[in-house]
């Protein structure tokens, strides 16, 4: 089994966040976080929900702090 990234974002502040699909259908949200954390946290989700925390977490990550980074605009080809 393998982990595939679907979208990824780095947030202002350092934190990173993938939205992930496994081979064999299972979804999950990874955020990595900067320091003073520096942690990493991965939460399975249905498919929707990965998709909808993901969303939710870089709009907030966008207004609060602004990215670094954006899959959708960095990507070739694109991402969600």
């Amino acid at each position: 089994m393998e982990w595939e990234q679907q979208a990824f974002y780095e947030a202002s502040g350092g934190d990173r966040v993938s939205l992930m699909a496994m081979n064999d259908g299972h979804w999950a949200v990874h955020w990595a976080y900067a320091a003073p954390h520096s942690s990493a946290q991965l939460v399975s989700y249905d498919r929707e929900q990965a998709i909808d925390v993901f969303f939710s977490a870089r709009n907030q990550a966008e207004n609060r702090e602004g990215l670094k980074y954006d899959s959708r605009s960095a990507w070739q080809g694109g991402s969600v």
